[in-house]
């Protein structure tokens, strides 16, 4: 099940919406750009985050939470979910 990750501090759930995997557009609109994948250190591919690759360029806050998870820091929205739920 992926989750978004808002720089607010929010997360919510989100679905594709054919119910299996999200499409580029949906991952685009989720983040708010063009998309960059960001790897998980030690997860082993089971999860990644979809990110705006613009983000920092565009100056997006901070996103503290996915930050934390990703062990790095990431910029504006996050989309985290496994590499099967994308198309």
């Amino acid at each position: 099940m992926a989750r978004l990750y808002e720089p607010s501090g929010r997360d919510s759930e989100c679905t594709p919406h054919n119910g299996k995997k999200f499409t580029l557009a949906e991952l685009q609109a989720l983040v708010g750009g063009y998309i960059e994948m960001v790897r998980i250190p030690g997860d082993a591919g089971k999860r990644v985050f979809f990110v705006d690759e613009e983000g920092r360029l565009k100056k997006l806050p901070p996103n503290v939470r996915a930050s934390h998870i990703a062990g790095q820091l990431l910029v504006g929205n996050a989309v985290l979910c496994s590499p099967k739920e994308v198309d």
